[in-house]
């Protein structure tokens, strides 16, 4: 039998227990259950990861990476910041929708580690992320189409991260995809309406 290497053993981990959180809740998701899940040895977790704490990072980075990294597509911005704003947006929302678990399990996840004092840190880490990633993003529109803002970069990054944020919550929760689309593009207007083009 092949040896399996540590890194697809925490693959394996990592989405054992996304299924099991987003089936079974937070609370169930000991790692007794995520191992079985897996269908390995109870041992392969504690060879795999330090804690289940670097268990809850690994979730949350990988939630982070997909909804951010991976759809906002740096390499995709144009001249134009309106339609490099909304596609981003658009890509983000599509990522969300093709992996609604994902983006459950990293809201339980969320206010799960707020309630932990040595698990709080986590939340804070992934908003870092996410602002950090959505500060690429804009900063690649500027550099593209050579635009400043009329609001400090940094509050344009948390408009959109929040936008974003609660675009994908109230989706889960209502359900309401007319809604959430229409929305993307009225934020997409706005955001774009505060592009400023740069004194060259």
């Amino acid at each position: 039998m092949a040896r399996v290497s540590v890194e697809q053993r925490r693959r394996d981990l990592v989405d054992a227990a996304f299924r099991v959180i987003a089936r079974d809740g937070i609370g169930q998701s000991t790692t007794r259950a995520i191992c079985a899940e897996a269908g390995v040895h109870q041992s392969v977790f504690h060879y795999s990861f330090r804690s289940k704490k670097e268990l809850f990072q690994e979730l949350v980075r990988t939630t982070v990476v997909a909804m951010v990294d991976a759809a906002l597509l740096v390499s995709e911005v144009s001249h134009d910041p309106g339609k490099s704003i909304r596609d981003g947006m658009r890509r983000v929302w599509a990522e969300a929708q093709a992996h609604p678990e994902r983006q459950l399990v990293g809201y339980e996840l969320t206010t799960y580690v707020l309630r932990d004092p040595e698990l709080a840190e986590l939340a804070s880490w992934q908003y870092e992320q996410y602002y950090a990633q959505s500060e690429r993003f804009v900063s690649a529109i500027e550099s593209a189409a050579g635009v400043r803002w009329s609001v400090p970069r940094a509050v344009l990054v948390r408009m959109f991260t929040t936008a974003i944020d609660g675009l994908v919550l109230s989706w889960l929760a209502a359900g309401d995809t007319e809604g959430a689309t229409a929305a993307i593009d009225a934020f997409a207007d706005y955001f774009s309406s505060l592009a400023v083009t740069s004194a060259r």
